[in-house]
């Protein structure tokens, strides 16, 4: 266990990521860490044991700051202290499963994230008043989360048929002479073959496979370098819960439609449709990495609603669900209707010479109400839609995992 404190004023020492070294939070003294590339791929054969009862133990560990005892299970690697706010972390727990082969740093700063939170919700023409007094906007330590990044040497052999477009002229029933296309279908059959690389696939299976994907492609691969314990100093980790070979069966799924795609702007150079009858892929040469990206997980509570947005800590790039205005959507849906309902009067009587088409009788009234009622109803149903949907929603229902940091955090 590593308890980074400081050798001035022996307060506590935090990853701080905007000047990318540990400092103090009280006397701001900061102490740079050593950096190195991160590790390269490994071959198959060396995938990582899973151990799957006694990981989920839980323990608790005392932190060296109060002594206070924090609750934790085998799978932490790092933790904030629930009392204190000091950051320990357990290095040996991370190397005693796998030394991780690169980390992406946090750049982004904790106090920066709520302003970038707001200015995110600003750009929502729905979004409530930032300044409400029903609007709290709170955000938790940022988490690392852990990826298995596969590569492999993929091979396909595939049969069907190739058109190629050709022009005919004939005469129609009319005598005219037209012009179509008609696609000539020949057999084709071969094999093609692609090194596949940076194929990510989370190793945590309870996070949001939205916020996952989010994570992982918005994340620059030149952002990742060894893997260090001060990087997690104040921060959340753990230890993969999704086994590496299960990652590499999702892995190779999604290499499936890559290889698939690169055959076909294969063959679009000779052919103008592609038509496959089988399709089999064998994969060769896997190679496997862990890697961790920081987030920060921000949670918005808005009229008993909880919303999630997930922060990424290297670029700052959000998403999530932005909370909704009720009052906002109830407003610009009044000025939908009334903008549709003088459309609809305007045309209908307009084609008709002045008397209604709607009606038998022309009646302006009767006509009127019918489009009023039609457009009530359309607004009804987006506002009961966007209550069912948004308003009053918690996230947090699909996150156990951070509802429990949550829990922790206060």
């Amino acid at each position: 266990m590593k308890f980074y404190s400081c050798r001035d004023c022996g307060g506590t020492m935090e990853w701080d990521g905007a000047s990318d070294c540990l400092r103090c939070r009280n006397c701001g003294t900061s102490v740079s860490v050593q950096k190195a590339a991160p590790s390269g791929c490994h071959r198959y054969a060396a995938l990582p044991e899973f151990r799957r009862l006694r990981d989920l133990d839980e323990k608790s560990v005392r932190c060296p700051g109060c002594g206070a005892e924090a609750k934790t299970d085998m799978r932490t690697v790092s933790l904030v202290c629930p009392y204190c706010g000091a950051g320990i972390v357990l290095d040996r727990r991370q190397l005693s499963f796998a030394r991780p082969d690169g980390t992406a740093r946090i750049r982004i700063r904790g106090d920066r994230v709520r302003q970038l939170v707001k200015e995110w919700c600003a750009r929502h023409p729905f979004a409530p008043d930032l300044t409400s007094k029903y609007l709290e906007v709170k955000f938790i330590s940022p988490q690392y989360i852990p990826f298995w990044v596969f590569r492999a040497r993929v091979s396909a052999k595939y049969s069907g048929r190739g058109g190629r477009n050709r022009t005919v002229r004939e005469r129609n029933a009319q005598g005219q002479t037209v012009t179509r296309t008609v696609v000539d279908w020949y057999p084709i059959e071969g094999t093609s073959s692609a090194d596949l690389d940076g194929f990510g696939v989370p190793a945590d299976r309870d996070i949001d496979a939205g916020f996952s994907d989010f994570l992982f492609r918005s994340t620059p691969q030149d952002s990742f370098s060894a893997w260090q314990p001060e990087y997690f100093a104040g921060n959340y980790s753990f230890i993969p819960t999704v086994p590496a070979r299960d990652a590499e069966a999702k892995a190779h799924d999604c290499m499936l439609p890559e290889i698939k795609r690169r055959t076909i702007i294969e063959l679009s150079g000779k052919w103008s449709h592609i038509d496959f009858r089988s399709f089999s892929v064998s994969f060769g040469d896997t190679a496997w990495r862990l890697v961790q990206i920081p987030a920060y997980f921000v949670i918005c509570r808005y009229h008993g609603g909880i919303y999630v947005e997930a922060v990424n800590g290297v670029t700052g790039e959000i998403r999530g669900t932005c909370p909704v205005s009720f009052l906002k959507v109830t407003a610009a849906c009044a000025i939908a209707a009334a903008v549709m309902l003088t459309a609809f009067l305007f045309f209908d009587y307009g084609s008709c010479g002045g008397m209604g088409c709607l009606t038998e009788s022309g009646s302006f009234r009767t006509d009127a109400l019918i489009a009023a009622g039609i457009a009530a109803g359309i607004c009804f149903i987006i506002c009961l839609s966007l209550r069912m949907r948004i308003l009053g929603r918690d996230d947090l229902k699909r996150s156990p995992w951070l509802r429990e940091i949550m829990d922790k955090t206060g």
